[in-house]
C-alpha cells in the first residue's frame, strides 16, 4: 500500500475519494438513504425477517440432536486427554526439534529443501518402474515434468534474494497490497 499512497496518482485517487465523502456526509443522498433505512427498521417486514433469522430451529430441542451433542462432548473430552497426556512426548521427539530447525531456516532454505524432495519423489518412481518393467511413456513424462517442478523450486530456494528483488515479484506483492490494502 506504500507504493501506492506515495505515489502522485494514488494520493491524487486518495484526494478525490476523501472530497466525496465529505460531500456524501452533507448531501441529500445520505439524508434519504437513513430515511429509507429508519422506515426499513420500523416496519413489519424488518421485523417479521428478523424474528424468523433470530429464531432458534426446532431440531435443537429434539432428543437426537442433544445425543450428538453429548456424544461430541464426550469425544472431544477423551481427545482433550490424548492431548495433554502426548503433547510432551510430540515435544521431546526428534521430528518435533527437525520440524523446528527447519522452520528457524528461513524461506529460501526450506523451498531448496522441499525442491530436493520433490526430486527425489520421480527418481524413487523411475527406479521403481525400471525394477517392475512397467516404464511408461505418461508415467516418465509425469516423473520428468515433476523432477522440473523440484529442481526449478531448488533454483528459486538457491536464489531466493535475487527472486524477490525481480521485476515479476515486486509486480505481485504490489497489486496484492493494492488488492488488500
Amino acid at each position: 500500500m506504500n507504493y501506492v499512497s506515495g505515489s502522485l496518482f494514488g494520493s491524487i485517487v486518495i484526494n478525490i475519494v476523501n472530497k466525496a465523502m465529505k460531500a456524501y456526509d452533507g448531501s441529500m443522498l445520505k439524508k434519504c438513504v437513513s430515511a429509507v433505512s429508519r422506515c426499513y427498521n420500523a416496519s413489519i417486514f424488518h421485523s417479521i425477517c428478523h424474528r424468523y433469522i433470530y429464531k432458534r430451529a426446532w431440531f435443537q430441542y429434539s432428543l437426537v440432536y442433544r445425543s450428538v451433542c453429548f456424544l461430541a462432548h464426550i469425544i472431544d473430552s477423551i481427545c482433550g486427554f490424548i492431548h495433554n497426556m502426548l503433547s510432551p512426548a510430540i515435544k521431546g521427539s526428534i521430528i518435533y526439534a527437525l520440524v523446528l530447525k527447519i522452520k528457524g531456516l528461513g524461506p529460501g532454505n526450506i523451498a531448496y529443501l522441499f525442491g530436493i524432495l520433490l526430486m527425489s519423489i520421480p527418481i524413487g518412481s523411475i527406479v521403481s518402474m525400471i525394477f517392475t518393467d512397467s516404464v511408461v511413456l505418461v508415467n516418465m513424462g509425469l516423473c520428468w515434468g515433476i523432477f522440473a517442478l523440484g529442481m526449478f523450486v531448488v533454483l528459486c530456494g538457491m536464489y531466493h534474494s535475487a527472486f524477490n528483488k525481480s521485476l515479476v515479484v515486486r509486480f505481485v506483492k504490489w497489486l496484492t497490497d493494492i488488492v488488500l490494502g
